[in-house]
């Protein structure tokens, strides 16, 4: 008999971009995180309370993360 294994787990991307963005569109929203990313950052340098910059880190990931199929995007990739 044989042993029942499950498929393995597809690595599923849970950031999509809609099909009618352009790259131009993609390049500006992709610009925008950056100056956000870059503000978060001044603050994250600027704080000494470690609950904040805690905040301000995990911001800075979650904006990092948001770039990432923009920025492959505005490059030529497919969304």
């Amino acid at each position: 008999m044989k042993k029942i294994v499950p498929d393995p787990p597809r690595v599923l991307s849970y950031l999509t971009l809609s099909s009618d963005l352009s790259p131009e569109d993609a390049s500006t929203e992709a610009e925008a995180l950056m100056i956000c990313l870059h503000q978060i950052l001044d603050l994250y340098f600027d704080s000494s309370d470690q609950d904040k910059r805690q905040t301000l880190i995990n911001t800075s990931l979650y904006l990092s993360q948001l770039l990432q199929p923009l920025t492959r995007h505005a490059a030529g990739a497919q969304p």
